[in-house]
Order: structure tokens, then sequence, then C-alpha cells
């Protein structure tokens, strides 16, 4: 068995560094920090825990991992899931990136090597197979994102039920060329069985449905599967002023990509919602103060946070898994309204 000597001359540090690196990694450079976790997988070693009182064998820290902590939706998850690990008596790490599957090493060598007692994953992207096999040993819960694997215990809206109540709502107000601003097909993910899956394929189900059941042909040139961001809409909107025939109304899975669409369109002459109504996704704080207001699908992002550090809890403990599906609402604001 690997030692923290071993660990420490792979790693080119002080035995003292990695001692902090496993058990207070937050008083360590990111850098250092990764270079230890490297070499502990590489070792394939876990800390001695022998003679240490059942306390001391909880650390106290949960681990979450999540793409951008400067991402408005993201930031009030994590505001929940800090605010209810403080009533447990927990500490929260919070690791950010942009490529899971290349930085997915990190989080696992940490949850390993009991720098933390679990981990809460707001991206599941390009993992979720290391995600599901690192939940058979270790407490895991998914906020946000919904995954294949019923035995990891999450926490979302029902993203399909949410896309059919946005879809329907334009349909209700007189809308038939409903475009679909999406996510790009690369950042779509699988789950262990190699089945599309995420919030993203759940809305655009929700959004066909919605169609189907109106009577509506699903138009192929009306899904843009541009992104999430500003310059998603913006370029959803270049696509769109290169059709024949203008959509009436634009479903954006994002409240960004709403207003990127918004602003791209009115800078064409083109006057929303009197033109083309567009509805966004998640009621973030912009979404009502820019103007026009816009109409949207609101995630309660705060509860999501609290009721996923509440499920890690659980499974800490050693309680079963859990599936929690927290309410959505349609918030009707500015940017729909009826057709003429």
């Amino acid at each position: 068995m690997a030692t923290i000597k071993e660990v420490a001359r792979l790693a080119g540090v002080s035995v003292a560094t990695v001692s902090r690196a496993l058990n207070q990694p937050e008083s360590v450079k990111e850098n250092t920090r990764r270079q230890v976790m490297e070499a502990v997988h590489a070792l394939h070693y876990s800390p001695n825990f022998l003679g240490k009182n059942l306390r001391q064998l909880h650390t106290k820290r949960i681990l979450v991992v999540l793409n951008s902590i400067s991402n408005q939706f993201y930031s009030r998850v994590v505001r929940g899931i800090e605010d209810k690990a403080r009533e447990l008596d927990y500490n929260v790490l919070i690791m950010t990136t942009r490529d899971l599957q290349k930085n997915i090493l990190d989080a696992i060598s940490m949850i390993q090597t009991k720098v933390v007692d679990g981990a809460i994953f707001m991206t599941t992207l390009h993992a979720e197979q290391q995600i599901s096999e690192l939940n058979r040993s270790y407490p895991i819960v998914c906020a946000c994102e919904p995954v294949g694997d019923p035995d990891i215990s999450c926490v979302s809206i029902d993203n399909i039920q949410a896309g059919y109540d946005a879809t329907k709502f334009l349909i209700e107000n007189g809308k038939r060329r409903i475009a679909l601003l999406g996510i790009e097909s690369d950042l779509l993910d699988t789950d262990y069985n190699g089945t599309l899956t995420g919030s993203a394929i759940m809305r655009e189900t929700g959004y066909r449905k919605a169609l189907k059941e109106a009577g509506i042909p699903v138009d192929t040139a009306l899904l843009f599967p541009e992104g999430l961001t500003y310059k998603a809409g913006n370029r959803c909107v270049k696509q769109i002023l290169k059709l024949q025939e203008l959509p009436d109304a634009i479903f954006a899975f994002s409240d960004a990509g709403a207003i990127g669409a918004i602003q791209a369109l009115e800078a064409n002459g083109i006057h929303v919602p009197q033109d083309i109504s567009v509805i966004g996704f998640d009621n973030t704080a912009m979404s009502e103060v820019y103007q026009p207001s816009v109409t949207t699908i609101g995630q309660p992002q705060y509860t999501i946070g609290t009721t996923a550090m509440e499920l890690l809890f659980e499974r800490i403990g050693g309680n079963p898994t859990q599936s929690v599906l927290v309410q959505h609402r349609l918030i009707q604001r500015q940017s729909v309204c009826p057709s003429k």
C-alpha cells in the first residue's frame, strides 16, 4: 500500500503539503492540490484512519462541483447549499470546471481520500458514468441536472413538464411557429446506457409534446442548438433572419439566451413581443429588470440548493437514495403577447 511519503515524492512536494492538501485543501494552491490529487490517484493512496475516533472519520466538509459560480442561477443554488450546510455544521468546498470529464479526477480523489464526506454535482456533462461508479461507494447527489442512474440521489424540476408548459403557453397565445433555442449538440450528455439525458433533452421533449398535442408539426428549421448564453441568443437570431418565414415566438432554454435574442431582434427592427414573443428559463434577476421584462419558467434555485444538501446529509448518514422533483412556475411578464 502506498505511503504519504511516496505521494509527496511523486507530486514533488513535502509530506506536510500532502497532509494539508488532504485535510485543509483550502489552504493549498490549486495547482499544488491538483498535483497531490493526481499522485494520490496514481498510487491508489488511501489515508490511514485507524486510531481515529468515529467523529474524526467525518470531515464535516462537502464538495460542490459546478460550471461557474458567476452564473446567476448557480449562485443562488450554492447559497441554498451553504445555508443548509451551516445548519448541519458542514463546510462547503467549491470546484468550478468547464470540462468535468477532464477534471473529474480531482473530485474523485477528494472523495476517495476523505478530504470531503460527499459531493453535490451541479454538472454531469460527459462524466455521468464516472459519477455513477463513484456513487456506488460514496455519498453523491446531483442537483439541477437530472441523471439517468436511478441509484443517484437527485433534485431538479420536472424539465419535461416545464418545456411543455412554456410551449403550451405560447400556443395558447396564438403562436404556431415556435423556434427553440437549445444547447449545442456536443454538450448533450448520455447516461450509463448510452441514452441522451439531461435537462435540455427533457425540455425539448416537453416542447415536442406540446406541439404534437396542438397538431403542430415540428419544423427542424426552427431548432437552434446555439447554447445558453447571451451571445447564443444573438447567434440564434442571425440564423432566424435567414429564414423565408420568421417564427412568431422563441423558446430559449435560459434567460441569458432569451435576452440575447430580444436584443438582436430589436436591433434588426423586430419588436418584442409585438412581432415575435420570447420566453426564457430560470427566472434570473436580469429577466425581471430587462426591458421588456422576460416571461420565463422559474426554478426555485434556493430550494434546490437546500434540498440537495439535505439529500447529501442523508446519504452521508447511510440512508437510501432519493429523487426529489421541486415545482417550477410560469412567470408572465412583458415579452409574450397574444397574436393579433
